[in-house]
């Protein structure tokens, strides 16, 4: 009897391990770097973009990485601000409402500085939070600074800032698939377990445990010895806000000029 169960739980993780494959190749993202500043040289730009594609796959998401000078001449309309220009790249090359981030850099915004913006498309929005999405921008400001030590260690930074903040995207059956595969490992390694106590009987009381005699109480007291303090540190906002591009399109995001 016990091998018709072991037989018959291998069977169903293996099926449920078969089923989950599906879910990670039902949908194709894509990944694009256009360097039209022209900021990376050949190599810089092979890296960046394998970089770029590694989190595409990770994260599940459509993902582009984009300079330019300025944001005038554009294919496509905007209405004159970074963050409209972001967003309307984005859907210009992914759609509307798409799971997706596209960053932009541009070199001069108008006031003698320059723009950093990362756009959130779709379950993105929510996925990457405004706190998460300023850490990143703050982090590649301070630690890379394009001033000395050029755009790939910055632009790279922000790639891998988002890999680490945003959570691989799973389907909704994907929670009680990992519960059954994970009980159904937990059963076998219970039942395995328990061949191994032939000899361990159960009792439904400790009376054989006890020595007769060693439990005598003769005197008890309280002593206060200290006290402890606990700290909690104010949360971050862990939301993200949205607006609506001059598109129509909903979009998450923020950026900074440096």
């Amino acid at each position: 009897m016990t091998k018709r169960i072991t037989a018959a739980l291998f069977a169903v993780i293996l099926i449920l391990s078969i089923a989950i494959l599906p879910a990670y190749a039902e949908s194709t993202y894509n990944y694009k770097l256009d360097d039209a500043a022209n900021v990376l040289n050949p190599n810089e730009e092979s890296q960046l973009l394998s970089t770029i594609k590694e989190v595409s796959d990770t994260c599940k998401c459509n993902l582009a990485f984009v300079t330019v000078n300025d944001i005038n001449g554009a294919s496509f309309s905007h209405n004159g601000t970074t963050q409209d220009y972001a967003d309307r790249y984005y859907e210009n090359e992914y759609g509307k409402n798409t799971d997706g981030i596209v960053v932009l850099l541009v070199l001069n915004n108008g006031k003698g500085k320059r723009d950093i913006y990362i756009s959130t498309s779709g379950k993105c929005i929510k996925r990457l939070t405004d706190s998460e999405n300023e850490d990143i921008r703050d982090e590649a400001i301070k630690k890379h600074n394009p001033d000395s030590k050029g755009y790939y260690d910055f632009l790279n930074a922000i790639a891998l800032g988002i890999k680490k903040a945003v959570p691989p995207h799973l389907k909704w059956y994907m929670l009680p698939l990992a519960f059954l595969i994970g009980f159904g490992i937990a059963m076998l390694i219970l039942m395995f377990m328990k061949k191994q106590l032939k000899s361990v009987e159960m009792q439904r009381g400790a009376v054989s445990y006890v020595r007769s005699g060693s439990m005598n109480v003769t005197a008890a007291r309280d002593s206060y010895l200290y006290s402890t303090v606990s700290r909690t540190a104010r949360p971050k906002n862990t939301g993200s806000s949205s607006h609506t591009s001059s598109g129509g399109g909903t979009h998450g995001g923020g950026g900074s000029s440096f």
